[in-house]
């Protein structure tokens, strides 16, 4: 079950890393748009959360429920505006995007 944890936990962070990679290569151009790739990111964040908060539970381990809550919500935040800016090619979305994943990973450094 510690294996599993690893594996959620790297790929959470690479959901995180393609996430912010693509707003900042997306903020080089003139014209910012949401794509696919966060889509697929943004559910990579949200499932792996999940199954990082069930392993954790799994094994005993302490879990803070309104730090987890508050992680959650944002990483349910950054798919669904993530889907709404790739269907309507909307700017506002992608900043909302990159700002909601900035959020959490705040939250997931700064909240102890």
């Amino acid at each position: 079950m510690e294996i599993l944890r690893y594996v959620f936990l790297v790929f959470h962070l690479f959901g995180f890393a393609a996430l912010m990679g693509g707003v900042f290569y997306q903020l080089r151009g003139k014209d910012p748009v949401t794509g696919g790739y966060m889509v697929s990111s943004a559910v990579v964040q949200l499932v792996t959360g999940a199954g990082l908060i069930w392993t954790r539970i799994s094994q005993d381990l302490p879990v803070d429920d309104t730090k987890m809550q508050v992680k959650l919500a944002l990483d349910v935040l950054v798919a669904v505006t993530a889907l709404v800016g790739m269907r309507n090619r909307r700017p506002w979305a992608f900043y909302a995007v990159g700002t909601f994943t900035a959020a959490a990973a705040v939250v997931a450094v700064a909240w102890k």
